[in-house]
C-alpha cells in the first residue's frame, strides 16, 4: 500500500488496522477533482492519513445516500476506517462525539478499497443524471436564455406529481400533510430522508452547480438579497434555467415515478436547448 498524506508508513496503516480487533467501519468517501487535501491522491490500496489529529478530519459516510458532493465534478471511493477519532480528539477540538449509530465516522487514517461510480450517488439511473450535472457545470449565458424560455408552462405541476409519488412511496408522511405538499416545484430535497429526494442528493449539486456558474458568469449581482429575511435567490435567466435542469434530471433520473406526458414535459427544455436525451 501507498501511503497518502503524511509521513507515517504502510506498515504503521496496517498495525493499527490489526490492534482493532472490532470490526472495521466501512463507507464511503467523495473527494473533489479540485481538493488539495489528503484524499487528492488516493487510489486503491492506499492508505490515507491526515498529519495531527486535529481537524479537518477524513469524514466517511455510512451509506451513499449521506455522502455529500460538496464540488463536481470528483470521484467516489469505498473506504475502511483504519484510525477513528475519538472522544478525546473531539473534545480536543471543541465538539461533542457523535451518537452511536451516526451516518458518519470521523477518522485520522482511512485504507482505500476500491473506486465506484458517482453515478451510484444518485439511483439506478445515476448516469444520466450525471449528463444532467455536466450540462449545469458548463452552462453558458446563453444557454441560461434558452433554457428558461424553453421551460415546459406545466413543468412546475410535473414536478410536484413526481415529488408526490415519490414521497408517498417512501413515507407516510406526505398522506398525514397532504396540505403542504401542493406546491414542490423546484425542491431540492426532503431534509430526514434517506435518500433526501427521488435521485439522492442530485437536485442540489445541479442547483450548486448552476449557482457557481451564474456568479462566474455575470458576477455577484446574479444574486437577488432580501436583506430582512437573510435569503438570497438567483436572477433570472439562470434561475428559471436552473429549474429546467431539474426537470431534466427528475426526467431522466426518475422513469418509474414521471407518466410519459409528464416525463416529455420534464424533458422539453432539455431537448430544446441541449440535444437528445442522455444515453
Amino acid at each position: 500500500m501507498d501511503m497518502v498524506g503524511s509521513r507515517p508508513t504502510d506498515t504503521d496503516c496496517s498495525r493499527k488496522m490489526t490492534l482493532d480487533k472490532r470490526l472495521p467501519t466501512r463507507g464511503f468517501i467523495y473527494a473533489s477533482q479540485a481538493d488539495t487535501g489528503p484524499m487528492s491522491n488516493a487510489a486503491p490500496d492506499r492508505c490515507v492519513q491526515i498529519v495531527g489529529r486535529a481537524p479537518p478530519w477524513l469524514v466517511v459516510d455510512h451509506e451513499l445516500a449521506s455522502v455529500v458532493v460538496a464540488r463536481w465534478p470528483g470521484r467516489l471511493w469505498a473506504v475502511e476506517v483504519v484510525d477513528p477519532i475519538g472522544a478525546e480528539d473531539e473534545r480536543d477540538a471543541g465538539l461533542a462525539p457523535l451518537s452511536r449509530g451516526g451516518a458518519y465516522t470521523r477518522a485520522a487514517a482511512i485504507k482505500v478499497l476500491h473506486e465506484l461510480p458517482v453515478a451510484a450517488l444518485f439511483g439506478s439511473r445515476g448516469a444520466k443524471v450525471c449528463a444532467v450535472i455536466e450540462a449545469a457545470a458548463s452552462l453558458t449565458l446563453e444557454q441560461a436564455v434558452r433554457l428558461a424560455e424553453a421551460r415546459h408552462s406545466s413543468a412546475s405541476d410535473a414536478q410536484t406529481r413526481a415529488w408526490r409519488r415519490w414521497l408517498d412511496r417512501e413515507t407516510t408522511w406526505s398522506r398525514q400533510h397532504s396540505e403542504t405538499l401542493q406546491d414542490l416545484d423546484c425542491t431540492l430535497a426532503f431534509a430526514g430522508l434517506r435518500p433526501e429526494s427521488p435521485i439522492g442528493k442530485g437536485l442540489i449539486v445541479i442547483s450548486g452547480e448552476v449557482d457557481r456558474r451564474a456568479e462566474a458568469i455575470s458576477g455577484p449581482s446574479v444574486w437577488v438579497v432580501d436583506e430582512d429575511r437573510e435569503e438570497r435567490w438567483l436572477a433570472q435567466p439562470w434561475s428559471k434555467a436552473s429549474a429546467t435542469l431539474l426537470d431534466a434530471a427528475l426526467a431522466f433520473g426518475t422513469a418509474d415515478l414521471v407518466q410519459n406526458e409528464d416525463a416529455n414535459i420534464l424533458a422539453a427544455g432539455w431537448r430544446e436547448v441541449i440535444g437528445p436525451d442522455p444515453a
